[in-house]
């Protein structure tokens, strides 16, 4: 995982520098906004960075004895300040240097604070205009839609591993007999029990909706049991009524991550639809072509390639302009 606590402090350093990219600057502020313990010590390090321009004499030093012997400190409860280091190329590059260099006396540094936490370090993962694959810590593969986020987080000493979640993702759990894997969608929970599954949880949306691919799970609030869900079952949650129902899955619902579309009989918008959820350029139907129906598959084929087929069964004709691509036709007979 590229982005958790390991290298925090560098991601702190590049971000106050201005020189992080979108997907750290992402991780970064949700990071810091998980909590008040976070957040402290985002000031305490905006602090050093602060200070570190004021620095004028420096000593040359060991950066790994000095980290080294800034852990035993904190280890033995005693904090005192070491010189620091000498100026380095850039703003970023010194903020690393002296962070690895000091204990901040007006607050817990930051291995302490790592140490004094229960569980694992949270793992923050970040989708936003592109569809991202990635591997939890605990082993568990997980690909996320466009627009989600996830964060990640182990109870050691519950021995559960818990994921808020906002947006689209499919989870494959590393499942484990003796830990608990939970999915946590503003209290609407999804319990893993051996399982591949996708959640689909917007915030802008008034459902959320589990589609089990293998295995099963528990779909619950704390104040309700919920569903039992089982392989090719899908379950429901209503924001609005607070009531779980159990539904069909749509035929394409993991097309985002395997990008295998199946369309029968299908009506033209609901393909569209289907498609713009996955493909960058957005379709756009001219209403002429609304009553049109498709029986097609598609494999791993690119937009472009879609499109053409689409355009070539049907005879439609193909434009593109800022962005959009815009399907037109003579339209289809009412059926």
């Amino acid at each position: 995982m590229e982005n958790n606590y390991e290298n925090i402090d560098e991601l702190i350093g590049k971000y106050l520098s201005g020189e992080a990219i979108a997907r750290e600057v992402a991780f970064i502020e949700t990071w810091m906004n998980e909590n008040d313990g976070n957040r402290k010590y985002f000031e305490q390090v905006q602090t050093i960075f602060r200070k570190a321009g004021e620095v004028k004499d420096y000593q040359h030093y060991d950066t790994d004895a000095a980290r080294r012997k800034l852990k035993s400190s904190l280890k033995n409860g005693v904090a005192k300040q070491v010189i620091l280091p000498p100026p380095a190329t850039n703003t970023y590059q010194l903020f690393l240097r002296i962070a690895a260099s000091i204990v901040v006396i007006f607050g817990v540094g930051f291995f302490a604070y790592r140490m004094l936490r229960e569980g694992a370090a949270p793992v923050v993962v970040v989708a936003t205009q592109e569809i991202v694959t990635d591997t939890l810590p605990d082993g568990s593969d997980v690909v996320l839609n466009k627009q989600t986020q996830l964060a990640y987080s182990f109870d050691k000493k519950k021995k559960v591993h818990s994921v808020k979640l906002k947006g689209e993702a499919y989870f494959n759990i590393h499942h484990d007999e003796t830990k608990t894997f939970i999915i946590d969608v503003d209290g609407v929970l999804i319990k893993d029990i051996g399982t591949s599954f996708n959640v689909k949880a917007y915030p802008e949306s008034n459902t959320v909706e589990v589609v089990v691919e293998s295995g099963e799970v528990m779909f619950y609030t704390d104040n309700d049991s919920g569903v039992y869900l089982r392989a090719k079952g899908k379950g429901v949650y209503d924001k609005t009524t607070k009531t779980f129902t159990i539904d069909q899955p749509e035929a394409n619902v993991l097309a985002y991550k395997t990008r295998f579309f199946s369309f029968d009989n299908t009506d033209l918008v609901t393909v569209v639809e289907s498609l713009n959820g996955v493909y960058d350029k957005k379709i756009v139907l001219s209403d002429s072509l609304k009553n049109c129906h498709l029986t097609v598959s598609f494999n791993n084929e690119t937009q472009a390639e879609i499109i053409a087929i689409i355009a070539e069964t049907l005879g439609l004709k193909v434009k593109e302009s800022g962005g959009k691509i815009m399907l037109e036709g003579p339209g289809c007979e009412q059926e």
